[in-house]
């Protein structure tokens, strides 16, 4: 038997071993799954007990999330905590044991198991680019699983059918989640709030992460800020994406001025977060939801600062506050 026993560094909440256990049962009834759990609550730990019950028991587990870095990192992680197991790693242009009882993959990996069906596929950011709303890769999806979890903060009600739903709306720590605030400032004045907000965030934090709408953007508001901050503008174009996001991580950087490249799949100790133009509408509801749960991951760091800078409101901005609010209200 294939050894898939695992560690985690922290035990799991009520909640957590809830929708663990749950996750087994429905895999045992041929039922699908779906968990809305809000970020940083723990999701991909959750999953841990069904990979484990699944390839011990002779089957073979897919992990696929849309984007290449975040299944780069995965592989990582989930290694340490799975030392005795194979694990393979695919996306464009690299390809390591594929043969694995466990793969971690890119969506557009999953064709080359459309022939042969993953026992049980885990999608981790079902909602997100490319794989939302592509018709091609949903179908290879579906094709290539003979079950499924679908995890996300975001998910909507039309993309939920016929699957068993559980929610989580608490991280592991417990706490509330931080809620946005809204400054309207005219335009002119964006700059100048901009450098206010920074200089108001430092002195009380560590990091400050700075969302803008475009890739221009990044590199035109870190050249304004670089005699002041240690600080470096990044977008989907950076050559040097993720040395300078691990720089932050590590506090060599004081700001990072960032587009929606980094709105999922980063987790930073004391960071807060500006989205300038948050009006733009790249910052949709789920984007906003996604960019505001990089505030308050870690213990130690539970509360922190989301701020919505633009010179008018959107609808988005509104419904972003109001889904936290109703999350920080449920009682599961």
């Amino acid at each position: 038997m294939t050894d898939a026993s695992y560690h985690l560094s922290f035990r799991l909440s009520s909640r957590q071993q809830f929708i663990s256990d749950q996750l087994i049962t429905n895999y045992e009834n041929a039922t699908n799954s779906i968990v809305l759990a809000v970020c940083g609550s723990g999701k991909t730990e959750i999953s841990y007990a069904i990979i484990k019950h699944v390839i011990e028991n002779g089957g073979r587990v897919c992990f696929t999330i849309p984007r290449r870095q975040l299944c780069i990192e995965l592989h990582e992680r989930i290694q340490k905590d799975f030392p005795h197991l194979t694990i393979g790693l695919l996306y464009g242009g690299y390809q390591e044991n594929s043969d694995a009882p466990l793969i971690i993959c890119t969506t557009h990996q999953l064709y080359r198991f459309v022939s042969s069906p993953f026992d049980l596929i885990i999608m981790d950011e079902a909602d997100a680019f490319p794989f939302y709303g592509d018709d091609v890769l949903n179908s290879i999806f579906y094709h290539a699983s003979k079950r499924y979890i679908k995890l996300s903060a975001t998910l909507l009600e039309e993309d939920i059918h016929d699957e068993c739903v559980m929610i989580m709306n608490r991280r592991y720590h417990g706490h509330d989640l931080p809620v946005p605030h809204i400054y309207i400032i005219p335009q002119f004045l964006w700059l100048i709030s901009l450098k206010y907000w920074i200089k108001k965030l430092l002195e009380t934090h560590q990091k400050v992460l700075v969302y803008v709408p475009r890739k221009s953007d990044a590199q035109y508001y870190a050249d304004l800020l670089k005699d002041t901050y240690k600080v470096q503008g990044v977008s989907s174009e950076s050559l040097y994406l993720n040395e300078y996001t691990k720089d932050f991580k590590e506090g060599l950087l004081d700001v990072l001025i960032t587009t929606t490249i980094l709105e999922r799949g980063i987790t930073i100790e004391d960071v807060q977060v500006i989205v300038l133009e948050a009006g733009d509408r790249i910052f949709d509801e789920r984007t906003l939801i996604q960019i505001a749960g990089r505030v308050g991951r870690k213990i130690g760091y539970e509360d922190g600062r989301i701020l919505l800078i633009d010179n008018h409101y959107s609808k988005a901005m509104k419904e972003c506050i109001k889904t936290i609010q109703k999350l920080n209200r449920m009682s599961v």
